[in-house]
């Protein structure tokens, strides 16, 4: 047995992932960083397909797309 602390799943549900999804598609940045905000600490995992046009290594989660977004 270790001492290592793993982080506890933090998941968002399934509807606000679908309205940042959506918002992405639409390029609806109004959006984006109002849904980011609820999202910042998400450890879902994005699609691929968002990981690419974002330009996140694949497997990424929903937190690291809400903070590449904030900060771009």
């Amino acid at each position: 047995m270790t001492d290592e602390r793993i982080a506890p799943h933090i998941g968002a549900s399934p509807a606000l992932r679908d309205r940042f999804l959506n918002a992405l598609d639409a390029n609806d940045y109004a959006a984006l960083r109002v849904l980011c905000v609820d999202l910042r600490n998400c450890s879902d995992r994005v699609p691929t397909s968002v990981c690419i046009s974002l330009g996140l290594p694949r497997g990424s989660t929903y937190a690291t797309a809400a903070m590449s977004i904030v900060a771009s």
